[in-house]
């Protein structure tokens, strides 16, 4: 008799939490859509818009990003530069993890100390010593300014990640390889980076998105249109007395959707590597 009301209860607490992600679920899509709606409303009329329902849809903006603007140029210059960053970013990553992990040496803990200070330092600051150095350099203007940007944003993470990563692993893996005939080089190559691929993944994603994302080394370091990136390309639909809210919106949109499509793909890695990686 008594399991009556205790069923009623648990069906009553399922239909609460049900309740609570579906409106949870609203209140996170809900920005997502309205972007779409404002992507696809006719030139200058989104402030006009009085229905979360508006009937009069275009793709007009879309098409406008590839007629008007090099988008298509901004978002290969975002590919390139993301992709070579997170890449360099993460092999760099995981020899000096894998040092700090594996090599006994006098200073190490300090080492560590001194990478997990550099990540502390917002981008800003170190903008103005970055862009006195490409100047000398004459890497102004060009993509590889961008790129060595980004790789001091990505690397201490990358660091930090790719240590704990082989921290979390048995080193008597590797000792069994070497035993077997392999350099220690040989057992970081067949033994160690299989195990901890995840934990790769997850570097490269965090690195594809953090240079993916960034407007201000792309913004400053570049003045040519056509070497920015798509972050950087966003802020030319803002006027000095108007902006182009729908087109804004598009440009938005397509944006942001490589990297959803990225994340789709390998977030089991991602998610896996980051657990796998955490720092003791």
């Amino acid at each position: 008799m008594s399991a009556g009301p205790a069923m009623r209860r648990s069906a009553a607490a399922r239909t609460l939490h049900m309740v609570a992600l579906t409106g949870l679920a609203i209140v996170v899509a809900f920005p997502v859509y309205w972007m779409i709606v404002l992507a696809m409303t006719p030139l200058g009329f989104s402030r006009q818009i009085t229905s979360i329902l508006p009937s009069d849809l275009t793709f007009d903006n879309f098409a406008s990003l590839v007629v008007e603007r090099p988008m298509l140029r901004w978002l290969w210059n975002s590919t390139l530069v993301a992709t070579l960053s997170s890449g360099i970013s993460m092999l760099i990553g995981l020899s000096c993890g894998y040092a700090l992990s594996r090599l006994r040496f006098r200073g190490s803990y300090v080492v560590l100390v001194l990478v997990l200070a550099s990540q502390m330092v917002p981008s800003t600051s170190i903008l103005v010593p970055l862009y006195t150095l490409f100047m000398d350099l004459g890497l102004l203007n060009t993509i590889h300014g961008v790129v060595i940007g980004h790789i001091s944003l990505v690397l201490p993470l990358a660091i930090w990640m790719s240590k704990g990563f082989f921290d979390s692993l048995p080193e008597e893996l590797e000792g069994a390889a070497r035993l077997d005939g392999c350099s220690r080089l040989g057992a970081l190559w067949f033994v160690a980076i299989p195990l901890v691929s995840p934990g790769l993944a997850a570097i490269f994603v965090y690195g594809f998105v953090t240079s993916w994302n960034d407007f201000l080394f792309p913004r400053h370091f570049v003045q040519s249109e056509n070497l920015w990136t798509a972050a950087a390309g966003l802020t030319s639909f803002r006027g000095e007395y108007f902006t182009l809210f729908e087109p804004q919106m598009a440009a938005s949109i397509v944006f942001a959707f490589p990297v959803v499509v990225l994340f789709f793909f390998l977030q089991r890695r991602m998610v896996s590597g980051s657990l796998t990686g955490g720092v003791k």
